[in-house]
């Protein structure tokens, strides 16, 4: 009986959840504002582009990359890793790339993107001046 009485004072405790009204992203980010970078159509031409070497070491190639203001980063996936905003660097949330896919990215505000590889954990940055 005072197994089900203290169950009965357990539950509605456990329905309160969080008080908080206020979003927080993926990334833990509350009220970020709108993503500065943005998937878009992969121009003809050269353009920067990423990927990833190594299978004992697995890392990004190049680690980091530079572009200007509006500039377009190609990321090409191989299956086994993708691109993720790094919350331990300044990021965006538009910063992402599945495992396997190919995305142009555009950066339309400068700044220091860092980006990661959520099954490895390596990490690389784009540069937007």
């Amino acid at each position: 009986m005072l197994a089900r009485a203290s169950l009965a004072l357990l539950i509605p405790l456990a329905a309160c959840g969080g008080g908080s009204s206020t979003p927080i992203d993926a990334a833990g980010q509350s009220d970020a504002g709108p993503p500065s970078v943005r998937a878009v159509a992969c121009p003809p031409g050269i353009v920067p582009t990423v990927t990833t070497t190594g299978t004992t070491t697995p890392m990004y190639s190049p680690m980091s990359a530079m572009v200007s203001v509006g500039g377009i980063v190609k990321f090409i996936m191989p299956a086994d890793h993708n691109v993720a905003p790094n919350s331990m660097r300044n990021t965006d949330s538009g910063l992402r790339v599945d495992f396997g896919a190919t995305a142009c990215l555009e950066f339309d505000k400068a700044g220091s993107f860092g980006f990661l590889c959520t099954s490895h954990s390596f990490t690389g940055t784009i540069t937007v001046q």
